[in-house]
Parts: C-alpha cells; structure tokens; sequence
C-alpha cells in the first residue's frame, strides 16, 4: 500500500490519508485528565483522503473537494506548524485536500489527514523521521493520529496512543454507510459515563481472530460501547443498525458515530447493496471499502 509519491523536481508530495473503522471500541471509565481510556482494535480501510505538499514561506490549506476549515481549525495546519517548529524548520508548505471521507463519522479523517501531513513532511524536508517518531509526534495532536501515522492494523490502548501492531487482514470487502446525522464526541463520552455497566470487551478475541484469520471469530467479536449508550437518545443511529442489521450482514458502528461498517459476503454483494441503500436512503453517504494493509 503506497502512502507517498515524491516529484523532487516540483519539490512536491502527494499523500494517501487513509480512513479507519474500529472493529472493537471498549471504553473504560473517565480518567482525572478528563479522557478515558480505551481497548480497540482499528483497522485502515481503502477510503481516503488525498493530500500534496509543496514547500512554501509559510503553511496553507486550500481544499480541493469536499468541505473543512482552511486555518488553524483544520488539524492539517496544527500537524504542520507542530512539525516545522519539532525540527526547527524556518519554511513552511502548501497544501491541499481532496476530501472524500465523510466528517464527523468515527472514520478519523481529520487524524488520518494531519498523520498523512507529518508523513509528508518528513520526506519533503527529509528529516528521517521514522513511522514511530512521527506517531509520537502525532500523539500531542490527537489520540487517533499515531494509529493513522502508521496504518494497517493495530489494538489501541490508553487514549488510543499505545498501539501494539496486528496482523492486518487486507481485501475484505466492506460497506461505509453515514446517515445524515453526526454526534459530538463529548457527549458520547457522556452517555457512556452516565450507564451503570459498559458490555463485554471483546478485543482479545478480535485480536485472535486477526492473528488467525478466522473470519466467523472476527464477525462474533465486533463490537462498539457506544452503541448501547447511543442508540436510545439518537434514534436515528437505532434505525440505520437496524436497517443494516436486517440485510443479514454482520455491521456495526465506528468510532463514536456517525458511520456504519457492514461487511457484505463479496466486493459484488457489496456493489449491489450499495444501490439497495443509495436508492433507499438519499441523504446517507454510501460507498464501498475495504481493509488495506501499510
């Protein structure tokens, strides 16, 4: 899986920023700094954004499709004045963004564009950063960027910066659905604080399911806290599980919301379901996907 194509005689880069789906997602409880702790196992799928870099006096964004803030809201441009200040780089880059993940989804777009920055970065100024160090670096930004950084598959613990890598299980075909609605991550996080119990971790059986490639393994042990702490305040998250849930397909959501991962029998079940929905629900964003390995 190709993640950087450098044209030195343009001094120019173009980045693959991959999106992800958690397969697993427990949450722990909240922790003093006000985070939680989490077990999940995340996997890089082949939606994604498409990023270049080219060097420049100070740092840009101009977005090409799609839609995301252009300044210092954008975690691209945090990614890169984190990283010229890091290694003491008085230039900066120009960048640009063709967005094809959906925001707001649980996908870790806006991780997966700031990793594919640092990645960038680190070979149009050829500062000889390895994966690792750009992780760590990646690490101040967000708890998703050290995952993005590296990609393919991963069980991530603590905020979601301790990985420890997975055999990825590329080629298996998948759904992304996102109903027309998103959730704040802040208040996920509070549904989940304000339940009695969280349901069973399932990630050790994920991991073993990964390792051995056991396909009936992996669709027994999907599993997201946040459904159950969800689904009865957001209906609309409910309806779409049962929608999906209906086509007789192991789905589950990603992240905190709002995206759906379903995982069709073959690329061609997955072709036709795509159009069963699409034609059914306008408003949701429906695409075919599937894992990819770094």
């Amino acid at each position: 899986m190709k993640k950087t194509h450098f044209h030195k005689e343009h001094e120019m880069i173009q980045e693959t920023a991959y999106a992800k789906i958690n397969l697993t997602l427990s949450v722990g409880d909240r922790r003093p700094d006000g985070y939680h702790d989490i077990d999940s196992v995340m996997h890089s799928i082949s939606l994604h954004d498409t990023i270049t870099l080219k060097k420049a006096d100070t740092v840009s964004l101009s977005i090409l499709k799609g839609s995301a803030p252009t300044g210092r809201d954008n975690l691209m441009v945090k990614a890169a004045e984190h990283f010229l200040a890091a290694r003491h780089i008085t230039g900066g880059v120009s960048m640009t963004l063709a967005k094809e993940i959906p925001s707001e989804a649980g996908m870790g777009g806006g991780s997966s564009d700031a990793a594919a920055v640092l990645r960038g970065l680190s070979a149009l100024y050829e500062t000889g950063d390895t994966l690792e160090t750009l992780a760590a670096l990646g690490a101040a930004l967000g708890a998703d960027i050290p995952f993005c950084v590296l990609t393919g598959a991963a069980r991530c613990e603590g905020i979601g910066e301790k990985l420890t890598p997975l055999p990825s299980w590329p080629g298996l075909p998948l759904l992304i659905v996102r109903p027309q609605t998103s959730v704040s991550t802040a208040k996920a996080y509070a549904a989940i604080d304000a339940r009695d119990s969280r349901p069973e971790n399932t990630t050790v059986l994920c991991v073993k399911a990964l390792e051995t490639r056991d396909k009936s393994l992996l669709f027994s042990s999907l599993s997201n806290d946040f459904e159950s702490a969800l689904f009865p305040t957001h209906p609309i998250l409910h309806d779409t599980a049962r929608t999906l849930r209906a086509l007789s397909r192991p789905a589950l959501m990603t992240g905190s919301g709002s995206a759906f991962f379903l995982l069709p029998e073959n690329k061609k079940e997955g072709k036709s379901l795509r159009e069963t929905l699409k034609t059914a629900h306008p408003l949701w964003f429906v695409e075919t996907a599937e894992t990819v390995a770094p």
